[in-house]
């Protein structure tokens, strides 16, 4: 992974990952500490995201 973000929305954030062509690499799961999601951006850079449990 080079990085982790966090965002507000993690569904939001990866809906819009995924429409500027990022590949879904772990779908939004629950975690201890919230939710997560991993994305390869087209450019090949791996990111994180988390965001607040539902």
């Amino acid at each position: 992974m080079n990085a982790t973000l966090a965002v507000a929305d993690l569904a939001a954030a990866v809906a819009e990952g995924v429409a500027c062509g990022a590949t879904v690499v772990v779908p939004p799961q629950a975690t201890p500490n919230g939710r997560r999601a991993v994305l390869r951006h087209p450019h090949g850079v791996v990111y994180e995201y988390v965001g607040p449990g539902k």
